[in-house]
């Protein structure tokens, strides 16, 4: 078994929670710079919705970690990897996630992560024991997450054409492009955002708050009965989530319409879960789902903690 032979993916985990392409206006096209505030720039991999990275910890080969705007903690996915990479731990805590309950994990001092050897992070590590089962799930292994540090250290930019990943300095970044700007608040060091959605043909418009999760892989999933008129239609199927924690039932059904400001999406399947189903959000008052990676990533994305926003690009696929 090699070093890193366990591990886990969160579509799966998260889904249920819980670079650089330039196109698009104000960025530049073929032969141009990126923009003054870039810091570093690399491709991601695409996977089940998902956005990989490729990183390296303390000289290891290159390990693929989850992108993960929904998790507060950047982790690993196997004690025997973070043994073999020498990580030195520090202390036992809980983490929770999706499903019931709460697992027992270590937690590292903190680490140096590095993208195509340049130092982008250094957090300390969650060290979890699930990766057998969810890899099993997966169907192929993935080495950790990289959480809210990534976000709050940088304006993380996603560009899924040509899967460009981009982190901009904070201090100097300037949008000019002509994307819509969503406005978050940063609870529990995750991104929320307000929209509205529609359940049913003919429904009522319901606000409701959502995490913007990078790290699920799905559309959208709602608490059920988290407001009043937030239930899953009739036509439905039962589903599974799979967390760090436990696996989930969910139902799956389809919400007519979600809106975010000016972005309205329809026909959106929807997981459906009861709040005891994600006790890793419970600090997040008021909350009533996850805003998943198969949405946002029909834009060109930036997560701008510091200015209180994710700006939504349309995507030009002409330029693929």
């Amino acid at each position: 078994m090699t070093w890193f032979s366990r591990s886990l993916i969160s579509l799966v985990a998260a889904t249920l929670i819980m670079g650089m392409a330039l196109f698009g206006a104000g960025f530049g096209g073929e032969g141009e710079a990126f923009p003054p505030s870039c810091v570093h720039e690399t491709f991601y991999e695409p996977f089940a919705g998902l956005v990989l990275v490729s990183v390296t910890i303390a000289g290891s080969p290159h390990l693929d970690f989850v992108l993960d705007s929904g998790a507060t903690s950047s982790s690993v996915t196997d004690p025997l990897l973070a043994w073999a990479l020498g990580l030195e731990i520090k202390q036992t805590g809980l983490a929770r996630g999706v499903g019931s309950g709460a697992t027992r994990v270590t937690v590292a001092k903190d680490t140096c992560i590095r993208i195509d050897g340049v130092e982008v992070l250094r957090t300390p590590l969650v060290v979890h024991d699930i990766g057998t089962r969810l890899a099993a799930t997966a169907g192929r292994e993935i080495h950790g997450f990289l959480g809210a540090g990534l976000f709050e250290r940088y304006v993380v930019e996603i560009n899924p054409i040509g899967n460009r990943l981009l982190l901009h300095d904070p201090e100097t970044f300037e949008y000019r492009g002509a994307g819509f700007e969503v406005p978050i608040e940063v609870v529990d060091r995750r991104p929320v955002v307000r929209g509205t959605v529609v359940v049913k043909e003919g429904g009522k418009e319901v606000p409701v708050r959502l995490v913007a999760d990078t790290g699920s892989g799905r559309f959208l999933a709602l608490i059920t009965k988290s407001r009043r008129h937030l239930k899953p239609p009739a036509d439905q199927r039962v589903g599974a989530s799979v967390g760090v924690v436990g696996d989930s039932t969910v139902v799956v059904a389809m919400v007519r319409q979600l809106q975010l400001g000016s972005i309205v999406a329809r026909d959106i399947e929807t997981a459906w879960m009861e709040a005891f189903g994600l006790p890793a959000v419970r600090n997040i008052e008021n909350l009533n789902g996850i805003l998943g990676n198969q949405m946002l990533s029909r834009f060109r994305a930036f997560y701008d903690y510091r200015g209180g926003r994710i700006i939504l690009e349309p995507l030009d696929r002409s330029a693929r």
